[in-house]
């Protein structure tokens, strides 16, 4: 059943609290898909949302400790380090010291290098896990989404649907192997009246 998307921003916290899991990093993966299964709109993610998006983005992000990200998703959407949560972002050679990335005198983030190998996604959430981030939201992109779910390291998956087309050759928002066929279990879907669906998905 569709519900309507909390208008009270207390309700809808309420509805995107992080849970969190006994001795390890609890992973919740956001994304946002066109109608047609595309990722991104003009090559950015950001093409897709609109205002209920980006309050379910805020809410999801005020409940988590820290932000994983691969660099190439950084690159794409401009990424910025923000003072809440921690923004964790994996790489395998080095990142570009940005002014939004590196702002004078704020936080940094927090820099996984494979030094051009591929980064190992468990030990990255082990160790964040020891600085006390517990509850780690997975913001893509599709090739971070597709290695952290190749390795069983995603919790649940919080999907937006935006009532778009876009045609073009704009990935899936998981790319790489293969997957088992896991079966996730429905934890709810809202809908406001712009046509956007939010689905929230945990193993």
């Amino acid at each position: 059943m569709i519900k309507d998307l909390p208008a009270d921003d207390a309700a809808l916290a309420l509805a995107y609290a992080h849970p969190v899991a006994e001795g390890r990093a609890y992973v919740r993966a956001n994304m946002i898909s066109s109608l047609d299964g595309s990722a991104t709109a003009a090559g950015r993610s950001g093409g897709l949302g609109a205002q209920g998006d980006h309050r379910v983005f805020g809410a999801m992000r005020a409940a988590t400790d820290a932000v994983l990200v691969g660099a190439a998703t950084v690159r794409d959407e401009d990424y910025g380090t923000p003072e809440h949560p921690a923004l964790a972002v994996v790489t395998r050679g080095t990142l570009d010291r940005t002014p939004r990335l590196y702002p004078p005198g704020g936080p940094e983030p927090i820099v996984y290098s494979g030094n051009g190998a591929s980064v190992d996604l468990a030990e990255v959430l082990k160790d964040l896990y020891a600085h006390g981030h517990r509850r780690v939201l997975a913001e893509g992109g599709p090739g971070m989404l597709g290695a952290l779910l190749a390795q069983g390291l995603v919790d649940e998956l919080c999907l937006t649907l935006s009532p778009v087309l876009v045609g073009g050759s704009g990935k899936r928002i998981v790319t790489g192997p293969d997957l088992p066929l896991d079966r996730l279990h429905r934890r709810h879907v809202f809908g406001d009246d712009e046509g956007y669906l939010y689905t929230r998905w945990a193993r």
